[in-house]
């Protein structure tokens, strides 16, 4: 029995590794013909799940915190420590638009393995509808939502597998769209708990119907350090994603060329994909959180001109007895925006 466990989990780690290096291979064809990343449909799929994800720099799948928001996003994340939590998140945008996340996690002991279930919706407000000549048509309320199941289980004393399926819809009054889409995340923690190191493949899929025709979904694979003092309150972690692509930004070399900018250089190709944050523990009940997203600074500057806090977010997270309350800020240009998650647990343990 103990050989035929052993031969499962190994081979569970090679289909992982096929996968990884498959995936990789395929991601590589979707560029633009500028050199950097192409557009790719159910953009919403990539922004942060919980407020303590935007604070970290909008993405950080290696955290040493149990984090259901983080484990929404990175399945390996999944801890039987979530056992019956509820989280609540919303994030207002510009003018009426606005996310929320909805997401829960459930301990199966029989099975070893811990499920996960969420929503993710953004909801863009009321827009007027005309036709080609302007008529009016009436108003419509354009959304686009995924509903997603993960399962997560511990391998070996430091291997943690989960995977994440998602169901996507899109509706954009007469245009709409869905997919399916899978997540992969391989997680390896030291036996000290001190340090963390993980892989994630997301948004494994495709569109089963398309707005007019068939468009790439937001690949990417990310993977993510964390390593927290031993000796200090402090943990600081290191992202880099979209590994499968090499020059991330849009180069208009022609416009550049117009205006007198710079082209980014190799250097600027390889920092773009990289997001560093840190944390800082107050004790069990507080921590404050600072992030940096290169690549949000890269394309927010404008060359020439002060370009304030860009790609600095910054958060805090409060925790009491079932409650805990997280929030999380990013600076765009002379703006912010503010994201607000609600954790609740239904039951102890």
């Amino acid at each position: 029995m103990c050989i035929i466990q052993d031969i499962s989990k190994k081979l569970g780690v090679l289909f992982l590794s096929l996968v990884i290096g498959q995936m990789s291979i395929w991601a590589q064809t979707t560029q633009n013909v500028s050199g950097g990343a192409a557009n790719s449909v159910y953009h919403f799929l990539t922004l942060p799940y919980s407020a303590k994800a935007t604070a970290l720099g909008g993405l950080n799948i290696s955290s040493l915190s149990s984090d259901l928001g983080l484990a929404m996003y990175n399945p390996s994340l999944l801890t039987s420590d979530l056992d019956h939590q509820l989280q609540v998140g919303v994030k207002p945008y510009l003018s009426d638009i606005k996310q929320y996340d909805v997401n829960g996690a459930y301990w199966i002991a029989s099975k070893n393995r811990m499920l996960g279930w969420g929503v993710h919706y953004m909801d863009y407000g009321s827009t007027n509808m005309t036709d080609v000549a302007g008529n009016n048509l009436g108003d419509f309320r354009p959304n686009d939502y995924s509903i997603q199941v993960s399962l997560a289980g511990q391998y070996t004393q430091s291997l943690y597998i989960g995977s994440t399926l998602k169901l996507i819809q899109s509706n954009y009054g007469l245009y709409k769209s869905s997919g399916l889409a899978m997540d992969i995340g391989l997680r390896y923690r030291s036996v000290n708990e001190l340090s963390q190191v993980c892989i994630l493949v997301n948004n494994i899929g495709t569109q089963i119907k398309s707005y007019v025709s068939k468009e790439d979904l937001p690949f990417n694979l990310v993977v993510g350090w964390t390593k927290k003092l031993e000796h200090a309150p402090v943990q600081f972690s290191i992202t880099a994603e979209k590994l499968s692509l090499w020059k991330l930004a849009y180069n208009d070399t022609t416009f550049n060329q117009q205006q007198g900018f710079a082209s980014p250089a190799s250097l600027q190709h390889l920092i773009n994909h990289f997001i560093v944050a840190g944390e800082l523990f107050i004790g069990k009940q507080a921590s404050v959180q600072l992030g940096y997203n290169f690549m949000r600074r890269f394309d927010l500057n404008i060359q020439g001109q002060q370009n304030w806090m860009n790609g600095f977010s910054t958060g805090l997270d409060l925790r009491f007895n079932k409650i805990q309350f997280q929030y999380g800020n990013a600076f765009f240009q002379k703006n912010s925006y503010h994201h607000f998650s609600l954790f609740y647990q239904l039951r102890k343990n």
